[in-house]
């Protein structure tokens, strides 16, 4: 079963949400629907990046999956930017 991972570039925190609490809230989104492979949080650009790979059949299960942890971190910080990619080789391809 092919690899994906979804990239959620952070904003601001909400007033009162907690900042550690993001990527939880986006892997348990993630866990209940697809298996979750790994979760990690990083810095691009000077932006927040919480990271989430999981499992999935292909990339129109994928999609639905990137959006349920989108919509989890959400409820955390702005969610500026959303990406989907899958793992081709030693790749991550973008999908659109």
């Amino acid at each position: 079963m092919p690899s994906y991972r979804v990239v959620l570039t952070l904003g601001r925190v909400h007033p009162g949400a907690d900042a550690q609490a993001v990527l939880p809230k986006a892997a348990d989104a993630v866990g209940a629907i697809a298996v979750v492979e790994a979760r990690s949080v990083g810095v691009a650009k000077g932006r927040g990046q919480a990271t989430v790979r999981f499992e999935a059949a292909d990339d129109a299960a994928a999609r639905p999956v990137a959006v349920a942890a989108a919509t989890a971190a959400g409820t955390q910080a702005e969610i500026l930017e959303v990406q989907l990619r899958r793992q081709a080789g030693t790749r991550w391809t973008l999908i659109r």
